[in-house]
């Protein structure tokens, strides 16, 4: 492996989060819009095709630039609806057939909208690792064409760990993480129109959204002047996503694309990009 590889890999941790395999209720920061109080969270669980005891299974694919494209089939099977603090919580599972993984999440709803608590933790060697928390918004009823909202509100997240990574025998590159921040976050709906996905063609509405975050650190080797590498730097997170989801049914499809570019004095940018795409082979209920 490359040096400059090695170095990526060890960069790589900054923004190789995971959600949290347990639902995750309350706290963190807040997004922007949404919140109504004239629809209740039943009517707009159903609305937005989230049902007890309903499963979609969808053909799951990701293609990243450092580790190739891995396929799978992924079930989400929504289960009882719980009342807690004036919301509706809706948990699901995804169990993705080929690797095996299964991953816990809950939807919250309240009046009009549904979100997300979003749960990273850095994969670090901490006993105490980060944790990023962001309040997501997924949908806002009813869609329309033209409406927009704020999925990620502005925020800064403050961290304190430190990665350490042995590029060799006599040099170890140390990453001191500062902080995590979301800059801008949109959601638009741009149009309704027909999709085709393996279970059939629907008319969906299509929603483009992007979100724009930072995270900064500082770089420094151990024993210090091993390498060139050294002082405070930043990592640009873009991501993009097309979304569809038929009205009283559910999502149909989603197209996504991350960018990652890590700064690296005086090595310049690396970029790390990763394309998701997720579509409908069929549903239960």
């Amino acid at each position: 492996m490359t040096r400059v590889s090695l170095i990526l890999l060890a960069l790589a941790v900054v923004f190789g989060c995971k959600k949290s395999t347990a639902p995750e209720e309350g706290g963190g920061g807040g997004g922007g819009g949404g919140g109504g109080s004239t629809a209740s969270p039943e009517s707009t669980a159903v609305y937005f095709g989230i049902t007890p005891d309903s499963s979609f299974v969808y053909w799951d694919s990701t293609t990243s630039s450092s580790s190739g494209t891995a396929l799978d089939t992924v079930q989400t099977i929504f289960y009882t609806y719980i009342t807690s603090g004036g919301e509706l919580l809706v948990p699901h599972v995804d169990t993705f057939f080929t690797s095996g993984r299964t991953l816990k999440d809950t939807f919250h709803i309240k009046g009009d909208t549904v979100y997300q608590y979003i749960t990273m933790v850095l994969d670090t060697t901490n006993p105490s690792p980060d944790t990023i928390r962001l309040r997501y918004i997924f949908g806002i009823k009813p869609l329309d064409i033209g409406k927009s909202w704020i999925p990620l509100s502005p925020q800064t997240q403050r961290l304190n760990d430190t990665i350490k990574y042995p590029l060799m025998a006599t040099c170890t590159l140390g990453v001191r993480l500062d902080s995590f921040k979301v800059d801008s976050s949109y959601a638009y709906i741009m149009d309704s129109l027909s999709v085709s996905v393996p279970a059939g063609t629907f008319r969906a509405y299509k929603i483009r959204g992007k979100t724009h975050a930072r995270v900064f650190y500082g770089l420094f080797t151990i024993p210090t002047g091993c390498l060139p590498i050294s002082g405070d730097t930043f990592a640009t997170l873009d991501t993009y996503d097309t979304t569809y989801i038929k009205p009283y049914y559910g999502v149909v499809l989603t197209q996504a694309k991350d960018s990652t570019v890590f700064n690296i004095p005086p090595m310049g940018s690396q970029i790390e990009t990763t394309r998701r795409y997720r579509a409908l082979t069929g549903k239960r209920r």
